[in-house]
């Protein structure tokens, strides 16, 4: 990872990582779904000289996603080189003692399962001693806030079923936010999603609570303490606001509508 040559993954130094996700191809595709075009992201890592001399490590990349496109560049950007697992690397020189930033770009094709985390391992081998080699996991998700939605009737009317959606009868909405994205280890770099706004909207498709039930006040939470408005009675549209989700973690998000 970028400053972090010494970062160590969930079992050792050689499953360290690197995690950033698109932006493009994944807007509006569900779960199980699969990006929309094409996506690019460039990493930043950085390679280090422990040895006890100058040397010039060669980087290849043994991993590559199927139909991925995976390049380096040691001058900052300016130019890069095309490696896949057997063919092609790129050469850099690292004084003893001294480091050095390179950056990789990944491209994912278009038709990639959307929410899912795809590895690229970039591996520098020493040239003065052709064994020692160390690896690093550049890691793309394709998304990594996932989000289920569910209803429940419950009907204490007494007029047809226990969840018969009767006038009277209650509907829970229970959203389940939550980080997809790999944790663990020390010096990662990893993906944190900072102040998610979750807005329910009764009013606006696909939705169609607002005209049909009324809000039961003081029903709504979120099981991570959000921040929710619109909890109130004749409200149509309620919103939570979550500070953080580290990776790895979910909250709930739950209100009761009335059926009119």
């Amino acid at each position: 990872p970028f400053g972090q040559p010494g970062a160590t993954g969930p079992t050792s130094t050689n499953d360290d990582y690197s995690n950033r996700s698109l932006n493009t191809g994944i807007a509006g595709v569900a779960f199980g779904g699969t990006t929309t075009a094409p996506g690019t992201m460039v990493f930043s890592n950085t390679v280090q000289n422990t040895g006890n001399a100058n040397d010039t490590f060669t980087l290849t990349a043994p991993t590559v996603p199927a139909g991925f496109t995976v390049e380096i560049s040691t001058d900052g950007g300016t130019s890069y080189t095309t490696v896949q697992p057997g063919n092609g690397s790129i050469s850099l020189p690292i004084a003893f003692g001294a480091s050095a930033n390179v950056l990789v770009r990944v491209t994912a094709p278009a038709g990639s399962s959307v929410m899912t985390g795809f590895d690229t391992v970039i591996r520098a081998t020493s040239t003065n001693t052709p064994a020692s080699f160390n690896d690093t996991i550049d890691r793309l998700y394709t998304g990594f806030l996932r989000m289920d939605k569910a209803a429940v009737v419950t009907n204490g009317t007494g007029a047809g079923g226990a969840n018969a959606p009767v006038p009277g009868a209650e509907i829970e909405y229970v959203i389940t936010y939550s980080n997809v994205s790999s944790a663990g280890g020390s010096g990662n770099s990893m993906l944190t999603i900072n102040n998610l706004v979750i807005t329910e909207d009764g009013n606006a498709a696909p939705n169609n609570w607002g005209s049909t039930t009324d809000q039961v006040a003081g029903s709504a939470s979120d099981s991570r303490g959000g921040t929710i408005t619109g909890d109130t009675a004749g409200s149509t549209a309620l919103t939570d606001t979550v500070s953080s989700v580290a990776p790895g973690q979910s909250g709930v998000f739950r209100f009761k509508r009335r059926i009119r």
